[in-house]
């Protein structure tokens, strides 16, 4: 009888800690199949934007220390570049979530603005500014309409066929840039 309570127990302890190495198992086999396939929200290196980024570096230290630099990279004043942010900011700057903060209209301008001043490719932009390329192709079109909706009076645009030729004229004549329209 004796010999069978320790069979029992023994069989009992041996249960036990078979259960526990399963379960611990299963425990690990869930947790590397939850962090195997999770994603990324925002990558490391654009998260730190706000410190190491062209705003935050290069354009603020220009925007002090050599206006006139800032300028060529701006085509445009660091006063300019103010009174225009002002001007649209409130049409381009989106609100924060509780998933993340919104890309300030500051830097969406600036990126606008190197857009179209350099004509460089999406991939430089996100790099420099540290901004994910779709983020910029659909900001650099909504900041470019809020400009144009914002000066609007101050920008014409030709209405009859004549005005274009002239203006394919001085390209052509100019810069000898045929069939140029703006």
């Amino acid at each position: 009888m004796n010999s069978r309570k320790q069979l029992k127990r023994r069989f009992n302890y041996l249960l036990k800690n078979l259960s526990i190495l399963l379960l611990n198992e299963l425990i690990e086999m869930v947790e590397n199949e939850t962090t195997k396939n999770k994603r990324q929200w925002v990558r490391k290196w654009i998260d730190d934007r706000n410190e190491t980024g062209g705003s935050a570096l290069l354009l603020k230290q220009l925007r002090f220390e050599d206006p006139a630099e800032y300028k060529l990279a701006m085509r445009m004043s660091p006063q300019n570049f103010d009174e225009l942010l002002s001007m649209i900011s409130s049409s381009i700057q989106r609100h924060d979530t509780f998933m993340r903060d919104a890309l300030p209209a500051k830097i969406k301008l600036e990126i606008t603005l190197t857009f179209l001043a350099s004509g460089m490719y999406y991939r430089f932009l996100s790099h420099f500014y540290r901004v994910s390329k779709p983020a910029i192709s659909k900001l650099i079109p909504e900041v470019c309409w809020a400009i144009y909706t914002a000066l609007k009076t101050h920008i014409k645009i030709p209405e009859r066929e004549e005005e274009w030729k002239i203006i394919e004229g001085g390209f052509n004549t100019k810069w000898n840039f045929p069939s140029c329209y703006g």
